[in-house]
C-alpha cells in the first residue's frame, strides 16, 4: 500500500484494493507438442508469440480434420493477422463464418483488418454483426466505441461504451475509456463519475488521477484538481509532466509559494512531457490569466 493511500481514500472515498495473484505462464515441452492435438499446440504458440509455428500446427490440425473446424480456422486467421498477412487471415475468417454462422470471433477479426486499412464503415458493420451474435460481450461494444470515435461520432461512441460498462461494471478499463471520452467532449462532471468508478477498481493507476485532475479543473473544482495531480505524481514520481501540471495549476489557483516549490521539478520536463502537458491543459479547457 502506498504511504499516501489515505489521501486517496479521502479524495475519492475508496476501499482498499484486493490483491490478485498473476496467472502462471503456460509453457510447452517437446513431449507436449508430440502428444497434444494441433489446435492445442497452435493456441499455445499463439499465446507465446510464435506465430509461424502456430500456423504450422493449425494447418496440421486442419489436414487431420474431417470437417471445416471453424475454431481452428479462427486461430489460423489470428496467426496470419499477427504475421501481417491480412489476405490469408481474411480467407480463414470468412471460411470460419461459412462453416458456423453463429460464431462472433471471425467478424471481429475481419473488423480489425478493415480498421487497419482505413475501412472504418466496413469494420463497424462487422463489429455490429459480432454484437448481434454475442450482445453481452463488453469487448465488442468497446471495439464499436473505438471505431465510432475514430470517425468523430462521439455520441454514438458514448452509447457503445456505456453498453460495455453495463456488461462489465467491474472492469476499470471501460470506466476509464468512458471518462476519457467524456473529458474530450468537455463533459467534466460526467467524466468525474466515470473516472471515480475506474479509480475505485484500480486505485494504483496514476494516469487515472491525472485525468481526474483535468476533469476537476474543467469543472472548476480547483482544490480537488491540485490534490488529484499530487496523487498522480506520488504514485509515479518519475513522470515530469505531473510536476509541470501541478506547477501550472498552483500558479493559476494563486498558490504562488507552493508553485515556486514545484518550479524546479517542473523544469525537468523533456520535450515529450511538454507536449503532453499542452494536450492535458487543452483537455481541461485551461485558460491562463
Amino acid at each position: 500500500m502506498n504511504p499516501d493511500y489515505q489521501q486517496i481514500v479521502e479524495l475519492f472515498g475508496l476501499l482498499p484494493p484486493e490483491v490478485e495473484a498473476d496467472p502462471e505462464s503456460e509453457l510447452l515441452t517437446n513431449e507436449d507438442e508430440q502428444s497434444e492435438p494441433g489446435i492445442v499446440i497452435g493456441d499455445a504458440n499463439l499465446r507465446r508469440g510464435d506465430y509461424g509455428k502456430a500456423v504450422e500446427h493449425y494447418q496440421r490440425a486442419l489436414r487431420k480434420a474431417e470437417g471445416e473446424e471453424p475454431e481452428t480456422r479462427i486461430g489460423l486467421g489470428s496467426a496470419y493477422e499477427l504475421l501481417e498477412n491480412a489476405p490469408a487471415a481474411m480467407v480463414q475468417y470468412r471460411r470460419a463464418i461459412r462453416a458456423e454462422e453463429t460464431l462472433s470471433e471471425p467478424h471481429l477479426g475481419l473488423a480489425d483488418i478493415y480498421q487497419r486499412y482505413g475501412k472504418s464503415r466496413e469494420a463497424i458493420e462487422e463489429i455490429e454483426r459480432a454484437i448481434r451474435l454475442e450482445p453481452d460481450n463488453p469487448h465488442y461494444h468497446h471495439k464499436l466505441a473505438e471505431a465510432l470515435r475514430k470517425l468523430g461520432e462521439r455520441k454514438k461512441a458514448l452509447r457503445a461504451i456505456q453498453r460495455a460498462v453495463a456488461a462489465a461494471p467491474d472492469q476499470s478499463f471501460y470506466h476509464y475509456w468512458m471518462g476519457d471520452l467524456l473529458l474530450h467532449m468537455g463533459r467534466f462532471e460526467d467524466a468525474l463519475i466515470a473516472l471515480r468508478a475506474a479509480i475505485e477498481l484500480s486505485p494504483g493507476d496514476d494516469h487515472l488521477y491525472a485525468l481526474a485532475s483535468l476533469a476537476f479543473w474543467g469543472a472548476e473544482k480547483y482544490v480537488e484538481a491540485i490534490k488529484s495531480v499530487r496523487l498522480a505524481s506520488d504514485l509515479d514520481p518519475e513522470k515530469g509532466v505531473y510536476y509541470g501540471l501541478l506547477h501550472r495549476f498552483l500558479l493559476e489557483a494563486g498558490q504562488v509559494e507552493d508553485a515556486k516549490a514545484e518550479e524546479a521539478r517542473a523544469k525537468t520536463m523533456d520535450r515529450y512531457d511538454r507536449d503532453l502537458l499542452g494536450r492535458f491543459l487543452d483537455l481541461a479547457h485551461y485558460q491562463p490569466t
